[in-house]
Order: structure tokens, then sequence, then C-alpha cells
């Protein structure tokens, strides 16, 4: 019986590997996982899934066919959004990120949750000269962004670490993927194993272990993928006044 195999693609090995850890999150180590810059996929291999953020989606349909390619969809969770929320009313929030059309999602998701009181300012480090992004650094009091770069890999790293403000505010997001871009992952793979199983049967291939072995991760896969979502915001559901109220006596108490 054919064995799949799943390759994570991001527009940086950082992103790539970010998308492996919430893949493994949710199979475990069921299924090989690789990494990719989305720059170097240059087809589509056999019996192999490619998983990527959004952002990436149009590029790779070009030479990824449809049934091979998984988008995440990606949202951080709640108490990032919340942090944010009470950064004082007129700062400027620097978003860091690899590339400007993810610093404008999530400074949009941020109005979407109702918090309008910021200006949000993108710090795209592929997309401008190292000079631009030393002084966006030298600037910014807050700095948000995805947690896999706002950490030693990237902002703290040798590269930008020294162009820090000693009175840097950074806030990092872990996201994790919505339960229904999860599941069409999963739905997949179950299909591709309910396929080759069929065709093991029919050539009298003994398939039973690796069945019993995949329905265990997929039943895994599922809870996790709802356990993963706790916590996560979904950008079209607006932060009240009381939710940001009630988290600040928290943090008070």
């Amino acid at each position: 019986m054919n064995e799949l195999k799943i390759v994570a693609v991001g527009s940086s090995l950082l992103i790539a590997d970010e998308i492996k850890s919430i893949t493994l999150n949710l199979l475990g180590n069921s299924i090989p996982i690789d990494i990719i810059e989305t720059r170097d996929v240059r087809n589509a291999a056999n019996d192999t899934f490619y998983v990527c953020a959004a952002t990436q989606e149009e590029y790779l349909r070009r030479t990824i066919p449809g049934a091979q390619l998984y988008v995440f969809d990606l949202h951080p969770t709640t108490k990032f959004f919340l942090d944010i929320a009470k950064i004082p009313a007129g700062q400027k929030v620097y978003v860091f990120n690899n590339l400007l059309p993810y610093t404008q999602l999530l400074a949009e998701e941020c109005r979407q949750l109702g918090i309008n009181h910021l200006k949000f300012q993108a710090i795209a480090y592929d997309e401008i000269t190292e000079e631009e992004v030393q002084n966006e650094l030298r600037e910014a009091k807050y700095i948000i962004g995805v947690d896999c770069l706002i950490g030693d890999k990237m902002l703290f790293s040798d590269k930008y670490r020294q162009f820090l403000r000693d009175d840097v505010q950074i806030i990092a997001g872990k996201r994790a993927a919505s339960v229904q871009s999860a599941s069409k992952l999963l739905a997949a793979i179950a299909k591709f194993y309910y396929e080759n199983f069929s065709l093991a049967k029919k050539i009298k291939t003994d398939a039973t272990s690796s069945i019993s072995r995949i329905i265990q991760m997929l039943k895994s896969a599922s809870s996790q993928a709802l356990t993963s979502q706790v916590g996560a915001v979904n950008s079209k559901l607006q932060l009240s006044d009381e939710s940001i109220d009630n988290d600040l006596s928290l943090d008070e108490q």
C-alpha cells in the first residue's frame, strides 16, 4: 500500500517550519513531513500533499494540483489580540513579517475585531532594504507578529536585535489552523488511505495494520484540531469592550 508524504510550504523556511509544527500538532509523527520554501516548489511529487498558509495559495496553485494542495486558514489566539487592544490609543504598532500581504492581513484582523485606536505600520523585511528595516526598528516601541518570527530566529537574532529600542514592547502570536481548513486535510488523508486500501485488497496485500494506525491517527487529529482552535480568534467576531475590560481586571488582580 502506498504511503503518504506531506510537505509544509512557506514563504521562508521559518514559516514552512511553523506550518510543519502545526501539522505535526495535528497528526503526530504518523506521516513524514518535510519543509520547503514556496519558490523552490517546481512540481508535485506522487503520493504527496502540500500544506501552506493562505498567502501562498495563489502561487502554488500554478504548480500543485488542487487535490494535492491544502491551505491552512491560520489565526492567532484571542490573547494575542487582547494584548494588542491594551496598547494606548494613538500609538503606532509595527507589524513584523517577511511579506507585506500578511502584515496587511494581520492589521485588518485587528480592525475587524474592533481594535481601531491604533496605527499599524508594516515592517516587511523581505520587501524593503536593510536600512529601512533598521530605521523602522529604531522607531518601534510596539512590535507585533507571529511567534516564529518574533524570537531568536529573526527579530532577536544578531541581525536585528541591536536596532531594537530598550523600551520596546513585543507581542507574539501563536497561530493555529481553523477547524474547517484542518478538516479538509484530514478528509483528504482518509480518502487517500481508503483508496489505497481498496487497491491493496484487490491485489491481496495485507494493509490492515496500516489502516488501523491511520484511523487512530485521524481520530486523534480531529480531537487536536478542535483543541488547537480553543482560544483562537475568528476575525469576523468583534472583541467587545466588556471582554477587554474583563481581561484587564484579571491582570490587575
